[in-house]
């Protein structure tokens, strides 16, 4: 018989104003899930409901990397008992980044992440009908991970948040395998991990300021993945004589694969001329970019390289 475990975070979906703004609510909890929970079970489906964090679950702008790995071991946990499909129920500005994670760090197994626009006492709650969309797409899916959004499917690492009111709140960057690499063996704390990673937006005022301490910068600049002509001289002069951090070309494009050598001068793939280990975004969502980077940097491993190669083009 199917098993599916239903795991609630908390987010807008599961959130009620009482007068100070809406924040999660243990009986929204409940009480949002109970359909979805009563579809699978129409249907065979054995299921589990975990509160991962609490009865209310958490605000999703308060979900952090330990929160991500909890969310993996708790999978790890499922499928140690023989569940193989998981539902996600989570708040939208930070899904992206836990669908990310996820896909990088839960294998053999389909998961669908799902949440809401509106809250459950609001005009056009969007949460009943993303729920029940999860179920039937998670009923479908055999593997991978996935956002269920506003009727439309997206793959956990080409996913964006681009709308922060419109129920159809998410695009899809690109399109592609999702690497695995399973839970990372979990040598440093997360909070260290967090301070090796720096993610700089090039505007085109920006001058200077790079971080000194960091291990992975991700440049997050124009269009294929390209910076002020300037900004290359600055970037090295900014490293002489120091260990210099690997570089992620990424773009503040949303959609479409980034190729940072595409034009010649501005192209960051360049600072690999002046000895610069570069990597490109390609159409992985900048959210994806980020877990990839915090994965290779909770390994504890001096050469986050190996595991960023695994995934990004080397220039």
């Amino acid at each position: 018989m199917e098993k599916v475990m239903i795991i609630s975070t908390g987010g807008t979906i599961v959130s009620v104003d009482k007068g100070d703004g809406a924040v999660p609510d243990a009986d929204a909890a409940k009480s949002v899930v109970a359909p979805a929970l009563d579809y699978l079970r129409g249907r065979g489906v054995v299921c589990e409901l975990v509160a991962a964090f609490g009865d209310a679950g958490v605000d999703s702008s308060d979900i952090s990397p330990e929160e991500w790995m909890a969310l993996s071991r708790i999978i790890a946990c499922g499928q140690a008992e023989g569940v193989k499909k998981f539902l996600v129920v989570h708040g939208t500005d930070t899904m992206a980044f836990s669908a990310a994670w996820l896909s990088l760090t839960v294998p053999d197994a389909a998961v669908v992440l799902t949440g809401s626009q509106r809250t459950p006492d609001e005009e056009g709650f969007d949460g009943a009908d993303n729920l029940l969309g999860a179920a039937k797409l998670l009923l479908e899916t055999e593997s991978g991970v996935f956002i269920y959004f506003a009727g439309e499917k997206f793959p956990g690492a080409y996913v964006h948040k681009e709308d922060s009111s419109a129920l159809c709140a998410y695009v899809c960057t690109g399109s592609g395998a999702s690497p695995n690499f399973a839970l990372p063996a979990q040598t440093v704390d997360w909070r260290e991990a967090a301070s090796k990673l720096a993610v700089v937006y090039l505007h085109p005022a920006y001058s200077g300021g790079f971080p000194q301490n960091a291990k992975i910068l991700i440049l997050c600049g124009y269009g294929a993945g390209n910076m002020a002509q300037r900004l290359h001289g600055e970037l090295e002069e900014a490293y002489c004589g120091a260990e210099r951090p690997v570089i992620i070309a990424a773009s503040s494009c949303a959609k479409g694969e980034k190729n940072p050598s595409r034009y010649g001068g501005v192209g960051m793939a360049a600072l690999a001329e002046r000895n610069f280990t570069v990597f490109g975004q390609g159409s992985y969502s900048l959210e994806f970019l980020i877990t990839l980077s915090y994965s290779a940097l909770l390994s504890g491993s001096g050469a986050p390289e190996e595991i960023l190669g695994r995934c990004l083009e080397k220039f």
